[in-house]
């Protein structure tokens, strides 16, 4: 593995993105940041409709479908800013166990968030019990995600 992370560390793109002006680095952790955000948002709007808090007039499957949207381009702006922070430094965070636990909590947090869109677009959601459970993992693994990439910078 050890090979593979050297690779990207002395590719092109690596090379660029480290000697680059500190605003690119800045840039990646904003649209990172805003990615995550767009997926939480997606999340807690599906979550209150589940919940009966918000858009009573709505119908689930539509919340769910255009909540969706968010997910989706939350996930594209997270995965892909964060996927070139990583090549900048593939050791660094290779090497990082918080960095391990953010990509599981990562993986988690989407199939959770897919089976939360998924139950809400089928109008599954009549048993609350377990709509509120798949409600909280998905928030749970979420805001771990968030966390831990706070961690990462300090481990």
């Amino acid at each position: 593995m050890i090979d593979v992370l050297l690779a990207v560390e002395r590719s092109g793109l690596s090379q660029a993105l480290r000697k680059s002006n500190h605003l690119v680095g800045a840039g990646l952790q904003v649209v990172h940041v805003l990615g995550i955000i767009l997926l939480l948002s997606s999340l807690v709007l599906i979550s209150l409709r589940l919940w009966g808090l918000a858009f009573r007039d709505q119908d689930t499957a539509e919340v769910a479908r255009d909540t969706s949207r968010l997910m989706w381009i939350g996930l594209v702006a997270a995965v892909g800013s964060g996927a070139l922070m990583f090549i900048s430094s593939p050791r660094l965070y290779y090497y990082n166990p918080a960095f391990d636990l953010k990509m599981v909590l990562l993986v988690f947090a989407v199939i959770v968030h897919l089976i939360l869109l998924r139950v809400a677009r089928t109008s599954r959601a009549t048993d609350a019990l377990a709509t509120r459970a798949v409600v909280v993992a998905a928030l749970l693994c979420w805001f771990g995600v968030g966390s831990t990439r706070r961690i990462i910078v300090f481990v």
